[in-house]
């Protein structure tokens, strides 16, 4: 079995790298904690068809207040985030 180190190394450009630096300090993040953010969204995303989806999360959302709506989407990002 592989042992991982956990890190990866990547070469992006310098307008990416600025783009990057920029808002990892405005929004007091590191750019290592957004490119996480990316691959795990992406991993989330990944098998996501994002109609089929959209669909069933207006569905089951018919009838909900604003508000409702809103802890429901911070609730799944959450769970992305931590699963």
């Amino acid at each position: 079995m592989r042992n991982y180190a956990g890190r990866i190394l990547i070469r992006v450009p310098t307008q990416v790298h600025q783009a990057l630096a920029k808002e990892a300090f405005e929004s007091g993040r590191s750019i290592n904690q957004l490119c996480l953010e990316a691959i795990v969204a992406r991993k989330a995303l990944k098998n996501c068809n994002p109609w089929k989806t959209i669909e069933k999360v207006w569905n089951k959302n018919r009838g909900v207040d604003e508000k409702g709506m809103q802890r429901d989407i911070l609730k799944a990002i959450s769970a992305v985030r931590h699963g």
